[in-house]
């Protein structure tokens, strides 16, 4: 199964069972979810029971069906109405149907996809299934802001002298060279940031900062970013995020840090020390207005800031591709250009 956007992490399925069995619910690009965890698999509906609008995650997961709690009718994996209690010989009516929506498990997150007439993938993880890594998921953070915006708060490459001048960047160095931009399949943004020599630090497996030789980005189109980092410590670090839309002016992000460090470490240091770099960019991500990414004119850029312009643009060749229909979606994600 092809996906493409996380709305939960099984750790949060297993934890949402209230004595009604787990059933967690979810809001993604302001279309409301219910999963559930039922004996086919994991199972993603819209949480609403079409006969008279009740929240399914109210209601109870029967294991092999999700039961409404307001009459107590219950839905198969597919959707389709199985019972009606106080219809007991039926007839059931042929569109008694939930919504359900494609959904996968994969990296110990729930992905979905609300449009299925597009033959999108699930990113791929550098680290996940790689044994010389160790891979730690982080907690899950919601921001007042649209998932583009986080996005580009990731990439940006002029702030961490200005945001992070303690921790990742240092302010005796506000230049760096702009770096050349491919596109690759399947809808990849690809590029490399050297910075100079003691401009720019990374993280370790220990947890402490260690400067950077360099960052190699690969940005998933529309949200999702990987960054290669080779340390001066002799070390690599992989940080892989992903920004999931919960409408347009919020997202939460789901994120991985994953170190090559043959020394033994406890994986939840370098998640503390993210969490503390994260509580430095909160500030200025939230305060941005609109929350969306705006008109052009709206904004000032300059030579520096082709990484988000560069992005802007890619995003806005995606809608315009979804817009022309799968063919044209199928034929940007799969095309390969260099120095976008």
């Amino acid at each position: 199964m092809k996906l493409g956007i996380i709305f939960g992490t099984l750790d949060e399925l297993e934890q949402s069972d209230q004595g009604r069995g787990k059933l967690l619910q979810v809001t993604l690009l302001g279309q409301e979810l219910v999963i559930a965890k039922l004996d086919s698999g994991v199972v993603a509906m819209a949480n609403r029971c079409p006969h008279r609008s009740a929240k399914l995650h109210l209601g109870w997961n029967c294991g092999s069906s999700v039961q409404c709690a307001y009459h107590g009718w219950k839905y198969g994996s597919d959707g389709m109405c199985i019972e009606i209690p106080a219809l007991p010989d039926g007839p059931i009516p042929p569109n008694a149907k939930a919504t359900v929506f494609d959904c996968e498990v994969k990296y110990d997150l729930i992905w979905v996809r609300l449009d299925n007439t597009v033959n999108t993938e699930i990113p791929a993880h550098l680290a996940f299934d790689d044994p010389s890594f160790t891979c730690t998921m982080g907690i899950p953070y919601t921001w007042k802001t649209h998932a583009a915006r986080r996005l580009e708060n990731y990439t940006d490459l002029a702030h961490f002298p200005f945001v992070h001048p303690e921790t990742l960047g240092n302010p005796d160095f506000v230049t760096f060279l702009i770096p050349d931009i491919d596109l690759q399949p399947p809808g990849c943004m690809r590029f490399k940031y050297e910075p100079p020599e003691g401009g720019r630090n990374g993280m370790d497996a220990a947890g402490n900062l260690a400067p950077l030789i360099y960052t190699d980005y690969t940005v998933q189109l529309p949200f999702g970013v990987t960054l290669d980092q080779p340390l001066s410590n002799g070390t690599r670090t992989i940080m892989w995020m992903w920004a999931t839309p919960i409408d347009e002016r919020h997202c939460r992000t789901f994120w991985f840090c994953c170190n090559d460090t043959k020394d033994p470490f406890d994986p939840m240091v370098p998640i503390a020390t993210q969490m503390a770099i994260l509580e430095e960019d909160i500030g200025p991500v939230e305060s941005q207005e609109p929350e969306q990414i705006p008109h052009p004119k709206d904004e000032i850029a300059t030579a520096a800031d082709k990484v988000s312009l560069t992005y802007r643009r890619m995003l806005f060749e995606l809608c315009k591709a979804k817009a022309a229909g799968p063919a044209a979606l199928e034929t940007l994600l799969a095309s390969e250009r260099n120095n976008i």
